[in-house]
């Protein structure tokens, strides 16, 4: 039950960020009443400067609630207009990101609940003489200035984040920050030996959709007692059908009944959250697909952007090559002294081909891409471990054999050239080294 409310929460986000406004609107509505209406000697506590009179108060919110409700409006078709910039000229994927990050609909329900407060004070404030003081109308001004100040702070968001090179540079920030999280935990993980003899059980799973969440606690309390580990197979954001399985779990003692097995399964497999939507948060190949997505959308005849595209493929492989540089290709998401909770990730060739294989693609035959390709695989293998760089390497010749096939002139193939010839040189140092 806990978790359909968690998973309802998630999807309905965008819609619970500006009800909370509502929220602020009905504490500011009973500060008026409580002032104004049911303890006016209160006010005697409150400076006069700051208390306007019923006339005065009733004509200032009558005003400035139009004013927030043309302002409401112009906000509207202003997140609108950049929302359809970022689906046609960057990534539909990336909307809610620039929701996120720019506050938008915050902003939106601060207007919206300023309204509200306005038209509704109006009324309270009906039945009172003129000429006598309130506070309705001065706490009107303050929520007047501190909307004002955040208008100007919105505008300066979305005029940052319309910038193409700034909504780069912020994906890449954020997918590095998870690429490094991922990598020391990578360091630090390992596995029980596979010569160990256990019972595996798959883990199957109860509905179709994008798999959100893993809990990795209640799972190790479901196996409390039992040494076991679990190996999760599908990865964060991939679409499960039911009834498909998401890993297997060994148990390495052989005194449980099959019925007590079975019964581990079915207690586990409610513990992987599956949603109706994907949610690539907190994983860092979100940032490697919006890179992607940036870059094909650059490359496509109505956009004609192929320098966006290369600075697109040199953060991904600068990212590619941080993450490749660890060994390991699976994490611990929690162990104690008898269970381990693995999570399996990405291979090197799944890695490679999510983040290239659009892109080469879509190229199209564009020479400076091209290279940029070729020039960041050659990065990767570089900065990867010993253990994926047979891998990188198969990756780079089959790049190359697809993307020269667009290029007859030399001017072209002696500089790609000159990159396989690195590459070569690279293999031979490291099959010295190694020997």
């Amino acid at each position: 039950m806990f978790s359909k409310i968690k998973l309802w929460f998630f999807n309905q986000k965008n819609l619970l960020k500006m009800s909370k406004f509502l929220l602020l609107t009905i504490s500011l509505l009973l500060i008026t009443w409580i002032f104004d209406l049911k303890y006016p000697t209160m006010k005697s506590y409150i400076p006069k400067q700051f208390l306007l009179s019923v006339e005065v108060s009733v004509n200032f919110l009558s005003n400035i609630s139009g004013i927030y409700l043309t302002i409401s409006i112009f906000c509207f078709t202003t997140i609108v207009t950049v929302l359809n910039k970022y689906s046609s000229s960057i990534s539909p994927r990336m909307l809610q990101n620039f929701i996120d990050r720019t506050g938008v609909l915050g902003l939106y329900g601060i207007f919206v609940s300023g309204f509200f407060y306005s038209v509704i004070s109006i009324l309270l404030l009906q039945d009172l003489s003129p000429d006598q003081h309130v506070a309705a109308g001065s706490i009107g001004i303050a929520y007047s200035i501190i909307a004002m100040l955040s208008f100007i702070a919105f505008s300066r968001e979305v005029i940052d984040n319309i910038k193409v090179s700034n909504i780069i540079e912020s994906v890449y920030d954020d997918c590095e920050k998870l690429i490094d999280k991922e990598v020391e935990l990578r360091k630090k993980a390992n596995q029980y030996k596979e010569n160990k003899k256990s019972i595996e059980i798959p883990i199957i799973a109860e509905s179709s959709g994008y798999l959100f969440e893993i809990k990795a606690d209640e799972i190790l309390n479901v196996l409390k007692g039992i040494k076991a580990e679990l190996i999760i197979n599908k990865k964060i954001g991939e679409y499960i059908t039911k009834g498909e399985a998401l890993g297997n779990l060994k148990i390495f003692q052989h005194d449980i009944k099959d019925d007590e097995n079975k019964e581990l399964g079915e207690k586990i497999s409610p513990l992987f959250l599956i949603n109706i939507y994907n949610d690539r948060q907190e994983d860092y190949h979100g940032g490697i697909v919006n890179l992607t997505e940036i870059a094909n959308m650059a490359l496509s005849p109505g956009t004609n952007d192929p320098n966006t595209a290369i600075v697109c493929i040199n953060k991904m492989s600068s990212l590619l090559g941080k993450l490749l540089s660890e060994g390991n290709h699976f994490i611990i998401l929690k162990e104690n002294e008898d269970v381990k909770v693995i999570y399996q990730s990405y291979s090197v060739e799944d890695e490679l081909y999510l983040g290239f294989s659009q892109i080469i693609s879509y190229s199209a035959g564009d020479p400076l891409v091209t290279k940029a390709i070729l020039q960041g695989i050659y990065i990767i293998y570089t900065m990867a471990d010993i253990s994926a760089k047979k891998s990188v390497k198969n990756f780079f010749d089959a790049s190359y054999d697809i993307l020269i096939k667009n290029f007859n002139h030399e001017i072209h193939l002696n500089i790609y050239r000159k990159i396989k010839n690195n590459m070569e040189e690279g293999v031979r140092l490291e099959d010295n080294t190694s020997q």
